[in-house]
């Protein structure tokens, strides 16, 4: 008969146990390790919004005006443009008095300051728009809802009608330095465009500032061909009144500037 083995210990023979860490300071560690997970995020969260990066995602009530309302949308397209497509009459030998265009920043406002629907721009003679225009000073800017890409994300090829866009005729006017206007629309420029802060201290380039004097705008956003707005509808539209909710008006452009606010008078 096989008697089994049977390991044993003696009775006085403390049992031997795997080291067990104090309970205490693995919670001090959570803890800091939470902190610092804390701080970290924190830290991120302001530098992501001093870069600006937050902004689409915080303005979010930007719809644009019902299509019907064509000063409201031409109203709204300018002010949420940063640079528009400026179309002069060449004084280049080779084409003269053929279309010549070019890309110009504006800004109606600094950003986040309610529409005016003035566009104020800067120009140097330098440059074959401002020699263009000083031979004549009449112009015409295009601008499109496609400019922040809405409507190629959303499958609207930027040539629909449905994808919004202006064309606001008009001659350009040069301001004088002493004027409040002055200040008015370099400070709106300096807020969206800070690097025309460098075109004006750059020598030799003599930067100087305009604004659109509009005679004529036309407004596509639906089938049926172009309609004409006055100026004085114009003016007087108050892009931050929206339309009620229809099934007609489902278009949203998300934000890339100020929130569209108020009429500015």
């Amino acid at each position: 008969m096989t008697i089994p083995t049977v390991s044993y210990k003696k009775f006085n023979e403390p049992e031997t146990r795997p080291p067990v860490a104090d309970s205490s300071r693995r919670w001090v560690v959570i803890y800091i390790l939470l902190a610092l997970s804390l701080l970290t995020t924190f830290a991120c969260w302001n530098n992501i919004r001093s870069w600006g990066l937050m902004e689409t995602f915080e303005t979010t009530n930007d719809a644009p005006p019902n299509y019907k309302e064509y000063a409201k949308m031409a109203r709204y397209l300018v002010h949420k443009a940063e640079w528009v497509s400026m179309g002069s009459l060449s004084t280049v030998a080779a084409v003269k008095g053929f279309p010549m265009v070019n890309i110009i920043s504006v800004a109606d406002s600094a950003r986040g300051e309610k529409s005016t629907g003035v566009m104020y721009f800067y120009l140097t003679m330098l440059d074959y728009t401002a020699q263009d225009l000083a031979k004549d000073n009449r112009l015409t800017v295009m601008l499109s809802m496609d400019q922040d890409l809405y409507c190629t994300k959303n499958g609207i090829d930027p040539m629909e009608p449905t994808c919004a866009r202006i064309m606001i005729s008009g001659t350009v006017v040069k301001i004088n330095e002493t004027s409040p206007e002055y200040q008015f629309g370099s400070s709106a420029m300096f807020s969206r465009h800070p690097a025309a802060k460098k075109w004006i201290e750059t020598d030799g380039h003599n930067f100087f500032l305009c604004k659109l004097d509009i005679v004529q705008i036309a407004v596509l956003d639906f089938y049926g061909g172009p309609h004409y707005v006055t100026v004085e509808d114009y003016m007087a539209a108050d892009p931050d009144k929206k339309a009620a909710a229809s099934n007609t008006n489902g278009r949203r452009v998300p934000s890339r500037f100020a929130e569209v606010v108020g009429d500015a008078n």
